[in-house]
């Protein structure tokens, strides 16, 4: 299958935070300009405003997963909404700058009202950051999910779950339009030299 555009890669911050992760941070937007997703279930809304305040030179490459108000104040890239934020939310699309959404089964594409720069579907592996998640699909079936979503969504489709520097080639030979990345760099012995080889092949 043909891509229109380039295999987007993001990446997605760690709940319970990481020694290096400023500097991890720091590292994917310089060196790839990387979109980060700021995902910090445990926080309040005040530490969740330090956290930004304390990454103040990335905010334009971040898309904020809770405490969506907060990008009102803050220049960040935009918010991320969540199966539940999607359904519920109180908040105007037109208030904030709405990146993306997550949905866990195809029949979900065919049902989103808003025009998101891309959504995650997962998981596509057995997750490395979440105990018992997922199992490890094969090309086929990968390719098959990505051919039953594209029938119903336009939208481009970022693969997430278990995605690692061993079956990523796999994500993108299969279809997707990119991929999230979590444990596989959060959990790497080195996450700058397990980043670089993730981002060999794509720049």
């Amino acid at each position: 299958m043909l891509h229109l555009y380039m295999f987007k890669i993001v990446v997605i911050t760690p709940e319970t935070g990481h020694p290096d992760e400023s500097h991890i941070l720091e590292f994917l937007v310089k060196e790839y300009g990387c979109q980060i997703h700021i995902r910090k279930p445990n926080f309040d809304k005040e530490s969740y405003k330090k956290y930004l305040q304390n990454h103040n030179r990335l905010l334009s490459h971040f898309v904020l997963h809770e405490h969506h108000s907060l990008a009102k104040e803050f220049q960040v890239k935009g918010i991320h909404l969540k199966e539940r934020d999607r359904k519920g939310s109180n908040l105007s699309f037109n208030e904030l700058n709405i990146v993306s959404t997550s949905i866990h089964s195809i029949k979900d594409a065919a049902h989103l009202k808003h025009s998101f720069e891309y959504i995650f579907y997962s998981p596509l592996f057995e997750s490395i950051s979440k105990q018992s998640y997922g199992s490890n699909k094969t090309y086929e079936e990968l390719t098959e999910s990505v051919f039953e979503l594209k029938k119903n969504t336009s939208i481009p489709i970022m693969g997430l779950g278990g995605i690692d520097e061993e079956n990523i080639e796999l994500v993108k030979k299969s279809g997707f339009d990119g991929a999230g990345l979590l444990g596989s760099v959060w959990g790497a012995r080195d996450p700058v030299a397990t980043i670089k080889l993730l981002f060999s092949n794509n720049r």
